[in-house]
């Protein structure tokens, strides 16, 4: 079940994160969705939709360069594993 906040963007992008296993800028996460077929979301979604996860802690912004990894707790979050 997901959160009330949750986003349609919010899965994809916690995915592409988890396979990738680099921190990336936002630009990166667009391209990828797009050229995957995956999501269209404008630019400006993703950004909105990586300061949500983050305030979630789902995803963590690396040392304020506006790069971005998914963190522990949002993998286990993705697989479910959490209580």
């Amino acid at each position: 079940m997901q959160p009330p906040w949750w986003s349609e963007y919010d899965g994809p992008i916690l995915e592409f994160l988890a396979d990738c296993g680099a921190a990336v800028p936002p630009r990166v996460i667009l391209f990828n969705l797009e050229y995957r077929n995956i999501a269209s979301p404008h630019r400006s979604t993703v950004k909105r939709r990586l300061d949500r996860l983050t305030e979630h802690d789902l995803v963590e912004e690396v040392n304020d360069a506006g790069y971005y990894i998914i963190t522990q707790y949002g993998r286990q979050f993705l697989n479910d594993e959490l209580d």
